[in-house]
């Protein structure tokens, strides 16, 4: 029984041994579960000592077992003060070294005294039943000198003492179970070792079963660890892996918007981007690391942006409109909107820049396209309306000019046939009063007959003008100034046409700032009361009037190559 008993303490101890050494060996710091290793390695050992003691024949070898055990012993001292110091890490120093030194003492005192430390002499060896089996003691004379291992023991009880008391205090629970654990078992190896010693128990030396049962106590707290880190891991884990997802969904959306996204710090730091990113500010990934943001803009807008993101921090959000350098110092115009968010608790930017550019180029387009339209339209209404014209007033000529030459016959008689003569002239007569009727009702086309006169608010004439031209205004980029003056009357006119004389003047104006740079257009529309008239004006700073200005009202005169030359000559004549 005892040979199974001692034989299970050892393969406990070094499986449990094994274990906490190979999570020493994978993580170096864990120096707790290293001193754990060691002292259960030694108990192994130290069951191995005992069981040697308990079958040896002769007094030598007993006395070379009892030599193997005490070296046992100041390991197991050493390992359990180290284990205290790295796992609770509240006992005090002086005393652990105190423990050590004492217990070290003892192993010199062990190696040169004879035969050791706990006999003066070994007088004989008994045999003894204990647990059914035949087990050897040792009977001689005890050896004083043996207190200073003894008092090792007492100094290892007040250090597990203080320690606990300490860690209790500061609030260290797992102080309290090892602590504990730990001082009653030592306790009790002290008495049976005394009693085994001084030979007031006739047993052998049990000492590795109390030692078992203090690495059985400090391997289930380590093991609750290793349960709660095999938790924590897995918790982290599973963290790692949302983490992962949501790091995945953020790229994701990222890489959706519809323009460039970017992050940036407080201090304009870029932290994070997307593709479109790189590719429309012309920048590498690597290039990207190192940028702040006010490197994407020209020096002159940096005031501008400042204030703007000083907005955005202090009040969420901000929206404006500015070039963007390129890296191959180009400018794309970008529309961007800006957010304050909380990354780690410091606040940054989150910027989305639109490219304007493609925007705009498909507005003028779409303008051009209108703009072409219009004129195969206008094109088209002309062709139809000369080919209207020239189809009535044919007939009418032809009429005329056959009866004239028919006419200039009868006249070459000699006697013409003056009634003959009077129905051609008849004839002539009608067919040019057909030609006149065949003007009278072009001329009724284009002015519309009578106006619908009705009351007009002057200001609604140009909202209205300016709503009609609102895409040519925005594409070209004009800045529009309008001063009305207080109290004008309301006054009766044919609203439409009115409304397209203004309109006329307004796309006047564009076409002459054409050439004027997009940041220098400007319109400026006004409206006073002078001398019983209300007077409209409409001014651009564009390329101002023809060398002969008389000409512009004239019919089908143009200084535009597309020009028909009709849109003044209209305009004078719907006002006159």
């Amino acid at each position: 029984m005892v040979t199974i008993i001692w034989s299970m303490v050892a393969a406990a101890s070094l499986t449990l041994a094994a274990i906490h050494g190979l999570v020493w060996f994978r993580q170096r710091s864990a120096l707790a579960s290293l001193m754990f290793c060691l002292m259960a390695t030694s108990t192994a050992g130290m069951a191995a000592c005992e069981l040697w003691m308990m079958s040896v024949q002769s007094p030598h070898e007993y006395d070379n077992a009892l030599q193997c055990f005490n070296v046992l012993r100041w390991l197991i001292t050493l390992s359990m003060v180290g284990f205290v110091h790295y796992y609770l890490g509240t006992g005090r120093k002086w005393l652990a070294l105190s423990v050590c030194g004492l217990r070290t003492v003892g192993l010199f005192l062990n190696f040169t005294l004879t035969p050791n430390i706990y006999y003066s002499s070994i007088s004989e060896l008994r045999q003894i039943r204990f647990l059914g089996q035949s087990v050897t003691i040792v009977e001689g004379t005890p050896n004083p000198l043996m207190f200073v291992g003894q008092l090792s023991l007492v100094l290892l009880a007040v250090y597990l003492v203080d320690a606990t008391a300490r860690g209790y205090k500061a609030g260290v629970r797992r102080s309290l179970v090892v602590g504990t654990s730990m001082l009653v078992f030592v306790m009790a190896l002290s008495i049976q070792t005394f009693f085994v010693l001084w030979q007031s128990m006739d047993t052998p030396i049990i000492a590795s079963l109390f030692f078992v049962g203090i690495v059985a106590t400090m391997g289930l707290e380590l093991s609750n660890d290793m349960v709660r880190a095999a938790i924590l891991a897995n918790n982290l884990q599973n963290r790692e892996y949302e983490l992962h997802r949501e790091r995945q969904l953020t790229d994701a959306i990222f890489e959706s918007a519809p323009g460039m996204l970017y992050l940036h710090s407080r201090d304009g730091q870029i932290v994070r981007w997307n593709s479109q990113y790189e590719k429309n500010t012309g920048y590498s990934s690597e290039e990207a690391k190192s940028m702040k943001a006010e490197e994407l803009f020209r020096p002159e807008d940096l005031p501008k942006l400042n204030r703007s993101w000083d907005r955005a921090f202090s009040k969420g959000s901000v929206e404006l409109e500015v070039d963007l350098i390129r890296k191959d110092r180009t400018s794309v115009r970008h529309f961007f909107t800006m957010v304050r968010v909380e990354v780690r608790g410091k606040p940054h930017l989150v910027g989305i820049g639109i490219d304007l550019s493609s925007q705009r180029a498909l507005a003028i387009e779409t303008a051009h396209r209108n703009e072409e339209m219009a004129q195969l339209a206008q094109m088209a209404s002309m062709s139809e309306l000369s080919s209207s014209l020239a189809h009535e007033l044919n007939q009418p000529l032809a009429i005329i000019l056959s009866n004239a030459q028919a006419a200039q016959r009868l006249l070459s008689h000699e006697s013409p046939d003056m009634r003959e003569l009077r129905e051609i002239l008849d004839d002539i007569v009608s067919a040019d009063i057909r030609a006149a009727d065949v003007i009278k009702k072009l001329r009724t086309i284009l002015s519309r007959g009578e106006p619908a006169l009705e009351e007009v608010e002057p200001v609604d004439l140009f909202d209205k003008a300016l709503a009609l031209a609102q895409t040519d205004l925005e594409s070209a980029n004009v800045v529009i100034t309008k001063k009305i003056a207080n109290n004008l009357p309301i006054f009766h006119a044919d609203r439409i046409p009115v409304e397209q004389v203004i309109l006329n003047l307004i796309k006047n104006a564009c076409d002459a700032m054409e050439d004027n740079d997009p940041s220098s257009r400007h319109l400026h529309l006004s409206c006073k009361q002078d001398t019983g008239f209300l007077q409209f004006s409409v001014q651009d700073n564009g390329c101002g009037l023809p060398e002969d200005p008389d000409r512009i009202f004239d019919a089908f005169h143009s200084t535009k190559p597309s020009g028909l030359g009709l849109g003044l000559a209209i305009s004078r004549t719907i006002i006159r």
